[in-house]
C-alpha cells in the first residue's frame, strides 16, 4: 500500500525551501533576529522590546534559533546578571535573504489586491485584546 501523505511530508522535509522557511518562521523569530542584529540583548530586554510575547514562547523560539545555530547564548557572571543573546556569524548569512524578503514584502503590500490575500496582522498575544473587543 502506498502512502501518498507520508511521501509528501518526507518530500517537504527534504526540500531546501521548506527547510529555510521552517528555520526562520515563527511568530517572533524575525523580530528576535532583527533585534539581535542591533547588538546583544538579555532575555528581559527582548521581552520588553516585544511586550506581547509570553516568556514561554520567547524562551522556546530563542532555544530553536540557538539549536539552528543562528543565535549564541552566553551566561553572564555573576549568574544574577542573566544571559546575553547575540547573532552568530552564520545568522548574518541571512542578511541578503531578509533583504530580498523585505523588498518583496513592501512591493506586495503596495498591491491593492493583497487585501484579499494573506496579509498578516502584527503579532499579538495576551496583551492585545481580541479584534472584536477593539472594534
Amino acid at each position: 500500500m502506498h502512502h501518498q501523505q507520508s511521501d509528501s511530508y518526507s518530500e517537504r522535509s527534504a526540500c531546501p525551501l521548506y527547510t529555510a522557511i521552517g528555520v526562520v518562521s515563527g511568530r517572533w523569530k524575525p523580530m528576535i533576529i532583527q533585534r539581535l542584529a542591533r547588538g546583544p540583548h538579555g532575555f528581559g530586554e527582548l521581552q520588553c522590546a516585544m511586550p506581547r510575547v509570553t516568556a514561554k514562547v520567547l524562551r522556546e523560539q530563542l532555544r530553536q534559533l540557538e539549536n539552528d545555530g543562528l543565535i549564541a547564548r552566553r551566561a553572564l557572571t555573576p549568574a544574577r546578571l542573566g544571559v546575553r543573546y547575540s547573532l552568530t556569524p552564520y545568522a548574518k548569512t541571512l542578511d541578503p535573504v531578509f533583504g530580498a524578503l523585505l523588498k518583496w514584502g513592501m512591493q506586495h503590500l503596495e498591491k491593492t489586491s493583497t487585501a484579499r490575500g494573506t496579509r498578516l496582522a502584527p503579532p499579538s498575544g495576551p496583551a492585545s485584546p481580541p479584534k472584536e473587543a477593539r472594534a
